[in-house]
């Protein structure tokens, strides 16, 4: 479950070109914590354009 979740956000932050964590570690080394707080911040910075 935990490695569906992260393959999702994975492919929700790459197809929006995020490559890489706010501390330069590849996405697929980030733990699922990391990712969800990366995505989080993806969207509330799509929401303030």
């Amino acid at each position: 479950m935990v490695e569906k979740r992260k393959e999702k956000l994975i492919e929700e932050l790459l197809s929006r070109n995020v490559y890489k964590t706010s501390d330069e570690r590849h996405l697929y080394d980030a733990p699922l914590k990391t990712l969800e707080n990366e995505y989080m911040l993806l969207l509330k910075k799509e929401a303030g354009r």
